[in-house]
């Protein structure tokens, strides 16, 4: 994005605007001085101050955020077609403005409710006639159907992609307990005999509590899946999410539940104001460090079992849960085993929780609602905005390497 006709050495003011599904305004800014013929390349040129400073060109993109500091989870979710308003400001007048239309949803595309077999989400086809490689999509704890334009960027990669649900929506458990591991298995079965999908072996992408959901479907049925993409996810099983207070499995494997680790209540949890967000991660490891290696063996994922490449990505600053330390011990795990597949984790010294994703949304949101307490996601936004943009790369190459496409 380029700024010219100004006078050189001009002090200048680069915003821009847009507002999410819930009607809430983002902003962001830059400040700049243009150069010796009247320019501004947010390229090459360096804010010295507004919602980000330094030379980035996705500044404007992931600094967005709400007045008066405002928190929200999840900004711009589904934002397969957000409409920025971008503007010059030159001595407190606005003197140039334009659009933009970020669009990650191919316009031929076709997206497919799905309501059969048992199964409740969405298909996204590539645009065209033929047959693609297929990738099972799986959200996290805030249940529903994954991100919609997370699964279409994936879809316009070339992949036929179900957005599976798997709680928190009408026809599955209201809440992420004891959800059974048949159910994602069924998915994978149903996604691999689609006419449109190639191959009979999928690819697996999760985030989070999805991640964690991903790593044991692999594990349990491990001919199933081509690539297997973890993003922040946890080597151990952790309890569901329930109202009740008992905690439970989130999983289970022919109607018994999968063994679990018990989770520590996170410091400050009981009196928690939603206003200030509380750090959970700490809880995860108070847990880890307090069990016994009887209980962490019966609670571990049998990550070695995945006869695919695992990709894991992380951030170090994660305040949900510790998902560098769980991603580290899951590749050790396969590392010992000898690691014949490749698998790799990207960890991101300084960022989040919301490392996976589609790029250059707003990072600077770091709270995530869970029932009556609100999560502090962690980490630095800039930091955390260039792990996201990282991680869909390695995450298509990882799928691109795994599962060739043919010709749509």
């Amino acid at each position: 994005m380029t700024v010219d006709g100004l006078p050189a050495g001009d002090q200048v003011r680069i915003w821009a605007r847009t507002y999410d599904r819930q009607g809430q305004l983002w902003e962001s800014s830059g400040e700049f001085v243009t150069d010796g013929v009247g320019q501004v390349d947010v390229s090459t040129a360096a804010s010295t101050g507004g919602t980000y400073t330094g030379v980035d060109p996705h500044g404007l993109f992931w600094s967005m955020r709400l007045p008066d500091q405002k928190q929200a989870p999840y900004p711009l979710m589904d934002a397969d077609d957000v409409v920025v308003l971008l503007g010059v400001d030159r001595a407190g007048a606005t003197v140039a403005r334009t659009t933009l239309r970020r669009v990650v949803r191919e316009p031929s595309g076709r997206v497919l409710p799905v309501a059969e077999a048992g199964l409740v989400g969405d298909l996204y086809l590539p645009p065209g006639a033929g047959v693609w490689p297929g990738v099972l999509l799986l959200g996290g704890a805030e249940g529903g159907r994954p991100d919609p334009a997370y699964a279409a960027l994936l879809a316009s990669e070339g992949y036929v992609v179900f957005g599976l649900a798997y709680f928190g929506v009408p026809g599955l458990p209201d809440t992420l307990n004891r959800i059974p591991l048949e159910y994602g298995l069924t998915a994978a079965r149903w996604l691999a005999e689609r006419p449109e999908v190639a191959g009979d072996r999928v690819g697996l992408v999760g985030t989070a509590k999805g991640a964690e959901y991903a790593l044991v479907l692999a594990s349990t049925e491990p001919s199933r899946f081509a690539a297997v993409v973890a993003h922040v996810p946890s080597d151990l099983v952790w309890p569901g999410n329930g109202t009740t207070g008992t905690q439970m499995s989130s999983w289970t494997r022919a109607g018994a539940d999968v063994p679990f680790l018990r989770a520590s209540p996170a410091r400050g949890a009981s009196s928690a104001d939603p206003s200030h967000p509380v750090r959970s991660a700490d809880a995860y490891e108070r847990a880890v460090a307090a069990a016994s290696r009887w209980r962490l063996a019966v609670a571990r994922i049998p990550v070695e079992q995945i006869t695919a490449p695992v990709l894991f990505t992380s951030g170090d600053a994660d305040g949900v849960w510790p998902s560098t330390t769980q991603a580290q011990r899951a590749l050790e795990s396969i590392t010992k085993a000898g690691n014949p597949y490749g698998s790799a984790l990207l960890d991101f010294p300084g960022a989040g929780h919301l490392v996976g994703g589609v790029p250059d949304l707003p990072t600077t949101r770091t709270a995530i609602p869970n029932g009556p307490v609100t999560i502090d996601a962690g980490g630095d936004p800039a930091t955390t905005a260039a792990a996201v943009r990282d991680t869909f790369s390695a995450t298509v190459e990882l799928l691109r390497k795994a599962m060739p496409r043919g010709r749509g």
